[in-house]
């Protein structure tokens, strides 16, 4: 700007061979009055920028390379709770905690000076408090000489909502941890109980919802129980309808498709399969009915039972029952025979006791002695 008034100046400088006091009056006269307008606009505009940087809410601090404050903003003193006077007798160093200052190169050269680079550190207040900051430091020439312009800004809150952030992180880490664990422990369980059931007595089958009822899956222990190997029974052609004993199947069907009807999503039924080498055995097959989203059946789910020990024992106790029933019937028959007999016996004793007594009566009024122990009795009067 400067150099545009001198070229406006010399521009219209008169030629000093033209002369004349009076053109030369008006000339400075003009010149005058265009420096003065020119010396209110740079006077606005240092007062714009200065209002600008006086409001902004970072602290800007104008420092020598060695970090003596030569200058500072409205905001630096609110910030620090010094005020301009006291913070241009001062140095950077008097405004960080002592383990900072240490670390502080004594001249600032070009190359620890990065512009866009923002560091965090911390600078002490006038009442002894800290508070972190975050500080962006441009090396610049004022009047020939090198001059650190520092942009201090206030991280408090965004230290405080980093450390609400990192506890909220390591609170939900710490959750993650505890519910993997949880997880751990229950895949752990999940994997025990599984090897277990699988190896137990209980084969679970899963029955696609079609004629014969086609096995989609069949669990391994199958093998054990019944003789087929997994593969034959998930294989293609092979129906279970087909190891169902024929005096079953029927009733199975009715069962199932009534139970259906009545809208039952599981049961329990009782049949004889098939054992690999041709033997019948008896199950407990309790099912779960799986539907789709329209409610149509499309699986069946079966936890298959093998209980034909206790259908023997059952049978075993049933002819048991029977055997006892038929002895107890025979016995009572028995029993109940001889009471009559007793009782006849019992009848015709008495009627022979009866004559007894009459005989002896008819001895006593006759005067003699029956040989029961008793005197006669006298003779009549005649």
């Amino acid at each position: 700007m400067n150099d545009k008034i001198k070229k406006s100046d010399s521009a219209q400088e008169p030629p000093v061979e033209s002369g004349g006091s009076e053109r030369s009056i008006s000339f400075f006269r003009k010149r005058a009055d265009r420096r003065k307008e020119l010396l209110e606009v740079l006077r606005e505009k240092y007062l714009q920028c200065s209002a600008i940087v006086d409001n902004l809410k970072d602290g800007i601090f104008v420092e020598t390379v060695r970090g003596e404050i030569l200058d500072v903003n409205a905001a630096a003193g609110r910030m620090l709770g010094y005020r301009r006077e006291e913070l241009l007798k001062m140095t950077v160093g008097d405004l960080v905690p002592p383990e900072v200052a240490a670390g502080l190169p004594d001249k600032i050269q070009d190359l620890t000076v990065q512009e866009g680079i923002y560091v965090e550190t911390v600078n002490v207040r006038k009442d002894g408090s800290r508070v972190p900051v975050e500080v962006s430091n441009t090396l610049i020439k004022i009047g020939g000489k090198k001059r650190v312009i520092a942009v201090v800004h206030d991280i408090s809150e965004r230290i405080e909502n980093r450390k609400k952030l990192i506890a909220s992180h390591q609170e939900l880490e710490e959750k993650v941890r505890r519910r993997t664990e949880e997880l751990d422990r229950a895949n752990r369980e999940l994997r025990d109980e599984h090897r277990l059931f699988i190896g137990g007595p209980t084969v679970v089958i899963k029955w696609q919802a079609a004629p014969g009822w086609p096995v989609e899956y069949v669990s391994p222990n199958v093998e054990i129980q019944f003789g087929y190997p997994p593969g034959e029974f998930t294989g293609s052609g092979f129906l279970y309808e087909s190891i169902i004993h024929p005096e079953d199947r029927e009733r199975i069907a009715g069962e199932i498709t009534e139970r259906v009807a009545a809208g039952k999503n599981s049961y329990e039924q009782v049949y004889r399969i098939a054992h690999r080498s041709g033997e019948w055995r008896w199950v407990s097959d309790f099912t779960v009915v799986e539907r789709n989203g329209g409610g149509d059946i499309t699986h069946y789910h079966g936890y298959v039972l093998d209980i034909t020990e206790r259908k023997n024992t059952e049978e075993e106790l049933k002819r048991h029952r029977e055997h006892l029933e038929d002895l107890v019937g025979k016995r009572t028959a028995e029993l109940t025979g001889m009471v009559d007999a007793m009782a006849r016996r019992v009848v015709r004793t008495s009627d022979l006791e009866i004559a007894v007594e009459r005989l002896k009566d008819r001895l006593r009024e006759a005067g003699l002695d029956p040989g029961d122990g008793e005197s006669p009795a006298p003779p009549p009067r005649p």
